[in-house]
C-alpha cells in the first residue's frame, strides 16, 4: 500500500530505501506501468500519464530489472539484448549478424567482456546482470529502474557494476537505485529516499545525511507490531554453555560462499544469523543439511562429527531445514495438507507396504491444531492456502519429525503481520522445552531482533560479529541494520 507518496527523479542515481513491505516496489511497478495506483499524477520527461491506468513500462521511457531476471535462457546473450527490438532484414526475418554486431557495441560501450553468441543459461549470475543492463541500455531509455542489483554479486562485480552505472548516469540516464545494502547506497547514490509503510519519510542528498539518520528513517521510532507481540509474551533467558552443544560448526567453507565460519549452538536457543542476500546466510544452513557438496571444515552434532552430510542423514540426526522458497522448495502445491504433513514420516506412518491413513489423518490434524493452520480442512489443497498458512504447513511438517534442530531460511518472507507473530510463537515453542534449538535467518531484521537470544552477523561468507543478548549487548534492528 502507498499512501499519498511523492517522488522526483533528477538526472541522478536515487537510492529508494525501506524494510521489506514497505511499498518500494509497489511505487516502482506503478511508474513502470505494470501496476496501477489509486489516485495520483506522474509526469515523466513532461510527458502526463495516468497512474491509475497500467500502460506498459517500454512505453513511458522507462526501463526496469526486477530482482528476478527476465531473460530466455535458450537465447544468446546478442537475442536476449534486442528482445523487444529484435533486428530484422529486409525480408522481416530476424538478422542475427546485425544483432549480434550491435549487441557487441553496447557490451562493449558498458565495459562488459561477454560473448553475444552465447545462451544465458551459461552465463554467471554477475554476466547475467550484465545482460539485463545492455538489454535496458539497447531500448534507449531514460530513466532505469534497478531492484536490488547487487544481491548476488561479488565484491568485485559490484565494483564492475558500479563503472557501469557511473558511465550510464555519464550519458544522462536517470538511475532508481533499491538496495537493503546501505553501505552501497551511500557510495553509489546522489540522493536518498527513504520510504515507510507506505509513506515518504524523507529524501535529501547523500552527504547531507549519515547511515544512523537513514536507519532511524527505515525502522521508525515506534515499536513494531512484531516487536511489542513478542516482547510482550517473552521473557529473557540465559543460555547453558557447560553442557555439550547440540550443534556445532568449526571452519566451514562452501566455496566462496561460506569462508571459515565457526559456532556453536546449544539447547533450548535460537541463534540468529543477519545478513544481506547474498551474504552466505542460505548456504552456511544449506552446507549443515547437507544440501551443498565440497565442504570443507567441522559439523558435530551432539558431540559426534556429521561426516560427509546429505539431508538424508542429517533428518536421521535430528536435523530439519525450512527453504527460503516455501512453494519451490517446502511444499507439494498440488497436494493436500494432510499429505504436505506428512511427506517427510512416510516411513514411520507405513504398516507392512502400505500407508496407515487413520494415523497419518490424525498426525495432520494434531499439527493443523497445534500450529492454527487456517484450513478448509486437512483434505484442502495446499495451493489454495494464504502465504501465511502455507508456511505454517511447512514448520508443520518440520514438527512432524520430531527433530530438534530446526534450520530456517527466512520463514516469514512475504506473509501477513498476523502470520509473522504466529511463526515467531511457534519458533519460540519449538525450543521452550530446552531440548531443542533453532537458527534463524530472516531478511527482517525485526524478527532477528525480538526472537533470537544470540546473533551472528554475516557478510561476504564471513561471521563479523556476534551478538548475545544474555550479555546486554544491543541486538535492536537498527544496530543489526548498522552491521549488515
Amino acid at each position: 500500500m502507498l499512501y499519498d507518496v511523492d517522488l522526483e527523479l533528477k538526472k541522478e542515481v536515487l537510492g529508494l530505501v525501506g524494510k521489506n513491505g514497505a511499498g518500494k516496489s509497489t511505487l516502482m511497478k506503478i511508474l513502470f506501468g505494470v501496476e496501477k495506483a489509486d489516485s495520483g499524477s506522474l509526469k515523466i520527461l513532461e510527458e502526463q500519464f495516468d497512474p491509475t491506468r497500467p500502460v506498459k513500462g517500454q512505453n513511458r521511457n522507462i526501463a526496469m530489472i526486477f530482482q528476478e531476471f527476465s531473460l530466455i535462457p535458450t537465447l544468446t546473450v546478442a537475442e536476449n539484448v534486442f528482445l523487444y527490438n529484435l533486428q530484422k532484414n529486409k525480408f522481416g526475418l530476424l538478422d542475427k549478424n546485425s544483432c549480434r554486431k550491435e549487441a557487441q557495441k553496447i557490451l562493449k560501450s558498458l565495459h562488459v567482456k561477454i560473448d553475444p553468441d552465447v545462451k544465458i543459461n551459461e552465463l554467471s549470475v554477475a554476466e547475467k546482470q550484465s545482460v539485463e543492463i545492455a538489454k535496458a541500455f539497447s531500448e534507449q531509455k531514460k530513466i532505469l529502474i534497478m531492484d536490488e542489483p547487487t544481491a548476488a554479486l561479488s565484491s568485485d562485480q559490484i565494483d564492475l557494476l558500479f563503472q557501469i552505472i557511473r558511465k550510464l548516469k555519464s550519458q544522462g540516464i536517470s538511475i532508481v537505485y533499491i538496495s537493503h545494502n546501505l553501505r552501497q547506497i551511500f557510495e553509489i547514490c546522489d540522493r536518498i529516499m527513504v520510504i515507510k509503510d507506505g509513506r515518504n519519510v524523507f529524501t535529501c542528498n547523500t552527504d547531507e545525511t549519515d547511515m544512523e539518520n537513514v536507519i532511524s528513517g527505515i525502522t521508525g521510532l515506534e515499536q513494531s507490531k512484531i516487536g511489542a507481540q513478542i516482547k510482550a509474551e517473552t521473557s529473557e533467558k540465559k543460555i547453558t554453555k557447560d553442557i555439550t552443544p547440540l550443534l556445532k560448526v568449526e571452519h566451514l567453507r562452501y566455496g566462496n560462499k561460506v569462508l571459515d565460519v565457526s559456532f556453536a549452538l546449544y539447547p533450548g536457543e535460537i541463534l540468529g544469523i543477519a545478513g544481506l542476500t547474498g551474504s552466505g546466510r542460505t548456504e552456511i544452513l544449506e552446507s549443515i543439511f547437507g544440501v551443498n557438496k565440497d565442504l570443507s571444515g567441522k559439523i558435530i552434532i551432539k558431540g559426534e562429527e556429521f561426516k560427509k552430510p546429505t539431508p538424508k542423514k542429517a533428518l536421521e540426526k535430528g536435523l530439519i531445514l525450512i527453504p527460503d522458497e516455501r512453494q519451490v522448495k517446502g511444499l507439494v502445491l498440488g497436494h493436500s495438507v494432510m499429505h504436505n504433513i506428512i511427506l517427510p514420516i512416510l516411513n514411520k506412518l507405513k504398516e507392512v507396504l502400505f500407508l496407515n491413513r487413520k494415523k497419518s489423518r490424525t498426525v495432520a490434524k494434531e499439527l493443523v491444531g497445534k500450529l492454527n493452520v487456517v484450513t478448509a480442512g486437512i483434505d484442502q489443497k495446499v495451493v489454495s492456502l494464504s502465504g501465511g498458512n502455507q508456511q505454517k504447513v511447512v514448520l508443520s511438517k518440520a514438527i512432524s519429525t520430531d527433530s530438534n534442530i530446526l534450520l530456517l531460511d527466512d520463514p516469514i518472507l512475504g506473509i501477513d503481520v498476523e502470520s509473522k507473530q504466529e511463526i515467531a510463537k511457534i519458533i519460540k515453542n519449538y525450543v521452550a522445552s530446552g531440548q531443542s534449538a533453532a537458527i534463524l535467518v530472516s531478511s527482517e531484521l525485526e524478527m532477528i531482533s525480538e526472537v533470537c537470544d544470540r546473533v551472528l552477523v554475516v557478510r561476504d561468507g564471513k561471521v563479523l560479529n556476534e551478538l548475545q543478548k544474555s550479555k546486554g549487548e544491543d541486538l535492536s534492528e537498527a544496530k543489526l541494520l548498522s552491521l549488515v
